[in-house]
């Protein structure tokens, strides 16, 4: 099994599971703040780093933006329900859409939780329409997001 398998577990240390909340916090904070706020050396931050990155543990880095400040989202979570065996054309053509943001597969009555994020209701009101006419989607219920009450990072 290669290291990007994830079926391969990798074991964190006290010390990853540090690094790894102060890179989700800030991923551009300098290595030597880093080992200062870690007690440990430089160097020893550089190489920890590097073992996570190998390990596929840290897959890149990214920006978060804030959209609303640029120009407001409309968030939607769409309830999706397949027929027999079509879920992996279904997320084939899913993964086509710039305006789905997730895709979580799920329990219940539902197969998958789909996010969508538009800028219009005219234009989230097309996507719906799109995903409803994928071949293989049985069923969906739209649930549109009025208020974010307050959003967590996913930690380690």
């Amino acid at each position: 099994m290669d290291a990007h398998s994830p079926s391969t577990l990798f074991n964190l240390t006290e010390n990853d599971r540090q690094l790894l909340a102060l890179l989700q916090a800030n991923a551009r904070e300098p290595t030597a703040s880093l080992a200062r706020k870690l007690g440990v050396s430089r160097s020893s931050v550089q190489e920890r780093i590097q073992r996570l990155e190998k390990a596929g543990v840290i897959t890149g880095y990214s920006v978060r933006i804030d959209h609303d400040r640029i120009q407001p989202t409309i968030n939607c979570f769409t309830m999706t329900s397949c027929t027999n065996k079509s879920y992996t054309d279904v997320m084939t053509t899913l993964r086509k859409i710039d305006a789905v943001q997730a895709v979580y597969a799920v329990s219940g009555e539902s197969d998958f939780i789909i996010h969508l994020a538009t800028g219009t209701l005219g234009e989230l009101n097309a996507e719906l329409t799109r995903i409803n006419m994928i071949k293989g989607v049985a069923h969906t219920a739209s649930h549109i997001v009025m208020e974010t009450k307050f959003s967590r990072r996913l930690s380690v």
